[in-house]
């Protein structure tokens, strides 16, 4: 199939935690024009409204994590709003997407193509949306397993020790306060 290069794409981040962060910093280097959808906004980036990222972007990472604000926030109406050639990257969860009205858009061809590494229900049943789709060119479909490398693992450890003696020191450290 044919391919494209990136410099001089837009790259639309739904979400700018720190992992978006570091996906704006390789889209960068790429040649991306780096856009950003967040609940705060990004003072060293473009922000856009959800609905305008997905007119505009021609790739959409996700990058939220899943509650009732952000379930099914990538439907079929905001798909509608994507170029024919937008593609499609969930790296958030399954849920935070309409998976149904992403494989539909696969079939019938109103999209360029997604990424995937999380699903709604894991394992993915036989009788997911995405199995309809899992052998196209355009679809990649992956485990959600960056976390388990040694480094990725040794980290996480490292974490919790220093979040647990914050919380005994009477600091704060690594806290989402929601509210």
């Amino acid at each position: 199939p044919p391919y494209h290069e990136l410099t001089g794409m837009t790259w639309g981040l739904v979400g700018y935690g720190n992992i978006a962060k570091r996906v704006a910093t390789v889209a960068d280097a790429l040649g991306c024009h780096v856009t950003v959808c967040n609940r705060t906004p990004a003072p060293d980036r473009e922000n856009l409204e959800i609905d305008e990222l997905c007119r505009r972007a021609d790739i959409i990472s996700i990058h939220v994590p899943l509650c009732d604000a952000t379930r099914h926030m990538i439907n079929a109406d905001r798909i509608a709003l994507m170029k024919p050639s937008a593609i499609v990257i969930n790296v958030a969860r399954g849920a935070v997407t309409d998976e149904k009205a992403l494989a539909n858009a696969i079939l019938e061809g109103r999209i360029g193509g997604i990424g995937v590494d999380v699903f709604s229900t894991e394992p993915m049943p036989e009788n997911h949306p995405f199995t309809a789709i899992s052998h196209l060119d355009n679809v990649s479909l992956t485990p959600h397993m960056a976390w388990g490398s040694y480094e990725a693992r040794m980290r996480c450890m490292r974490e919790i020790k220093e979040n647990i003696q914050s919380f005994f020191a009477g600091d704060t450290r690594n806290r989402v306060d929601l509210l």
